[in-house]
């Protein structure tokens, strides 16, 4: 059964992320870096700063809360999906 806590969800694509971003070319990595600092900057304007300490703070921390892991999980999810949107031409498809 899929687990979808926040810690499920974390685990999951803790391991998708890893694989996508081993698999990516340098460039591409750049280009999702790109997408990603759009994505923030249009979010900003629309609704204002986000807190770049909080950030941090999740990157340092040694346990995270369920809604904690939930956040960073989401984070995640838009990192699949950036990685999944750039074009890469160096990565050979594979098949799964």
């Amino acid at each position: 059964m899929l687990d979808l806590t926040g810690y499920g969800r974390l685990a999951e694509l803790t391991k998708l992320v890893d694989r996508m971003t081993k698999e990516a070319s340098k460039e591409a990595l750049v280009a999702v870096a790109r997408l990603l600092a759009i994505q923030v900057g249009q979010y900003q304007k629309k609704f204002g700063p986000l807190p770049l300490e909080e950030a941090i703070e999740l990157l340092e921390t040694t346990s995270l809360s369920e809604d904690q892991a939930g956040c960073v999980a989401d984070g995640l999810e838009n990192l699949a999906v950036a990685i999944a949107s750039v074009k890469d031409e160096d990565r050979q498809p594979t098949v799964q």
